[in-house]
């Protein structure tokens, strides 16, 4: 199972957000992917991808001489887990002023969907 905490680290940040896009990817192609800033060494790259792996983010695969990285969540799964696991910890007043705020912060499209996704669930809900 995945963990919920935050990724840790700008470095990590960036390796996930490559493989969200790249979908799957070699140290190298990761690497490649990376804004050059964070283009570290090879074997810097493979060590934060492997403690990625560890923590159940990404799953590895051994294909011929090279690991081959996949994301275990996309990246909407993976927020939505995160705020999950933060809202879980703090006190119901809180969790509604912390949603009432990023809700407040949305534009009108944004809000929009929101609205047309509520509606879809609350749908799905009573379909049950």
């Amino acid at each position: 199972m995945a963990d919920h905490r935050p990724i840790q680290g700008e470095l990590q940040t960036q390796l996930m957000a490559a493989l969200w896009r790249l979908e799957s990817g070699t140290v190298d192609q990761v690497r490649g992917a990376l804004p050059s800033r964070y283009r570290g060494a090879y074997t810097t790259v493979q060590t934060v991808l492997n403690r990625l792996a560890d923590r159940g983010l990404l799953r590895r695969v051994r294909e011929g001489n090279a690991y081959v990285y996949r994301p275990v969540v996309s990246e909407a799964q993976y927020v939505t887990r995160s705020v999950q696991y933060a809202l879980s910890r703090a006190s119901a007043n809180a969790r509604q002023a912390a949603l009432a705020s990023l809700v407040g912060d949305m534009d009108a499209r944004e809000l929009a969907d929101l609205r047309r996704l509520s509606k879809e669930l609350e749908g799905k809900r009573r379909g049950r």
